[in-house]
């Protein structure tokens, strides 16, 4: 499966210089979540937090891709951190993002990063993919929930400072968190394509349900700031003029100029046009959709070449660290 991958990072007051210099070590572990209201949902989350390196700590190893250096399990650093939650593009997973998590928790951040329920790389199913969109900001206000109790990290976020971030479809899951509403007369369209759609067996059609009430009123009132990559499908899954108006927190939305898949003029430049005060950065020249995964290695490039190499001219490491400046400008100044 091609990996689909996005981003998301911030800043944490004063840690960042201008090379991003990592003044923390960064630990990881994966957690796994049950909701409280379904016993049914349990989800696993990539959490990137700062840690201090043991001496006995061994890299995570993360094959395919290049740059990363986080450490399994390392010990947390104990006083609370903002939280910047993160969703993956559709189908995609957290780890194909971990250079954001990697990166904001050098700087000072926990990072709560779900394999979303049913829509990741390794359980996917076509009614998450697809009709049941709204589980996915659901997954993340859940995510708050339970890990303000967690017994290792409800001591490590301050819960009072909140952003969200995403890629693709998880682009748009922050902005709908953010308060971004969509109509129910168009989502309700767009499920019923999928239902109705030739393409997809008969018998997974039959499973989906056409109801748009479970997509409404989204907006979660404890985040704070939202920064989307390559948002979409803005339109087509049913976000309008007026309900982005609505969203009344600082966005930042980012895309590149010649993305295939989300193309900016319909999608991010639609939605920041309409959200008041958000700012809109189109990365210049050939850059494409997948600009926002990870940094590959050779062995990468050879095995994902759909998700591993960029146009001709395209410096993905250049590209990320433009994105890296200004992922930590606009979440230190929005959650300081």
């Amino acid at each position: 499966m091609p990996l689909r991958v996005c981003l998301a990072i911030g800043l944490v007051f004063c840690f960042a210089t201008a090379s991003h210099a990592q003044r923390d070590g960064v630990g990881y572990r994966q957690v796994t979540l049950s909701d409280p209201n379904d016993s049914g949902r349990r989800i696993a989350v990539a959490m990137f937090y700062p840690a201090t390196r043991t001496a006995d700590a061994k890299p995570f190893a993360m094959p395919f891709f290049a740059g990363l250096e986080f450490y399994e399990d390392a010990p947390p650093k104990q006083d609370p951190r903002p939280l910047i939650l993160f969703s993956h593009g559709r189908g995609s997973n957290p780890l194909a993002y971990a250079w954001i998590g990697q990166l904001l928790a050098a700087n000072g951040y926990v990072v709560a990063a779900p394999f979303h329920f049913r829509a990741n790389t390794y359980d996917a199913r076509i009614a998450y993919l697809a009709n049941n969109l709204w589980q996915r900001p659901r997954d993340l206000s859940m995510i708050i929930d339970v890990l303000g109790r967690h017994p290792t990290f409800g001591a490590l976020i301050d819960l009072t400072r909140i952003g969200v971030a995403g890629h693709s479809q998880g682009g748009f899951t922050a902005l709908w968190l953010a308060g971004a509403e969509v109509d129910a007369e168009r989502f309700q369209a767009f499920q019923r394509r999928w239902k109705s759609n030739a393409m997809v067996p008969a018998h997974l059609r039959e499973a989906l349900s056409v109801d748009p009430s479970p997509a409404l009123g989204m907006r979660d009132r404890r985040i704070r700031a939202a920064f989307a990559m390559a948002p979409g499908i803005i339109q087509a899954f049913g976000m309008t003029r007026s309900s982005l108006s609505r969203v009344a927190i600082p966005t930042h939305i980012t895309v590149g100029a010649r993305d295939t898949q989300t193309p900016p003029e319909d999608n991010a430049a639609f939605a920041a046009a309409h959200i008041p005060g958000a700012t809109l950065v189109v990365l210049p020249g050939d850059v494409d959709h997948e600009i926002f995964v990870n940094e590959c290695s050779q062995e990468g490039r050879d095995e994902f070449p759909e998700a591993c190499i960029d146009a001709p001219g395209i410096d993905r490491k250049t590209i990320h660290a433009r994105i890296e400046d200004d992922l930590l400008r606009f979440f230190g100044a929005a959650l300081r």
